[in-house]
């Protein structure tokens, strides 16, 4: 059942994040630059690039270009997730790899009580009700607490901030688009990593 599949989303993430956290592990023995790139490169392969396409495509839709030639908003912002992914994979404890996937899926999950405009055009936020909620909630901060208490903190403060700025823009958007829920995903995990940082600080 496709409801029931999307409780195993937070999971899934889990299970993305293990093979991260592998890989990233290796940065104490090669350089950190070249562990960011396959890291990033990973990350890039399972989800196909289908998450970072949606940054680009609501960066566009709700930010129009002038023309069909200038979509500068949409380039400006894949460029900056990517280079924010670059960078903080090689700054934050290599823990924090194992819970950004479930951190990004979970936010999204959660969000779709925020968010109140038509999600009829959306493949996920439209079907999650109350135990979606409650197993997006309970997952990620379960792992956290078995692999580093502190990145509790930082998903508690991902979720926030996410809720608070979406409930802001959702009285101001007329339209929800079908590349917004990739777009969430990818927002969630870059500032879940630079909660982490900053934190780590």
């Amino acid at each position: 059942d496709y409801k029931n599949g999307i409780l195993l989303l937070p999971l899934i993430g889990i299970v993305l994040g293990f093979v991260a956290f592998i890989i990233g592990s290796f940065r104490y023995m090669y350089d950190g630059f070249f562990i960011s790139s396959v890291l990033l490169l990973y990350y890039c392969i399972v989800t196909k690039t289908a998450n970072i396409k949606d940054v680009y495509r609501t960066l566009n839709f709700y930010i129009k270009p002038s023309n069909q030639t200038e979509n500068l908003s949409g380039i400006l912002g894949t460029v900056m997730v990517l280079l924010m992914y670059f960078s903080l994979f090689r700054l934050v404890p290599a823990t924090s790899l194992m819970i950004m996937p479930a951190a990004g899926f979970s936010s999204l999950i959660i969000l779709s009580k925020v968010i109140t405009r038509d999600k009829e055009n959306t493949l996920i936020l439209k079907y999650c009700g109350k135990y979606h909620i409650v197993a997006a909630f309970a997952i990620p901060f379960l792992f956290a607490a078995l692999v580093n208490y502190r990145l509790i903190i930082s998903l508690s403060l991902t979720f926030m901030t996410l809720a608070h700025g979406v409930s802001l823009l959702d009285k101001r958007v007329k339209k929800v688009p079908t590349s917004i829920e990739g777009f969430i995903i990818e927002i969630s995990q870059v500032l879940f990593l630079i909660f982490t940082y900053i934190i780590r600080l």
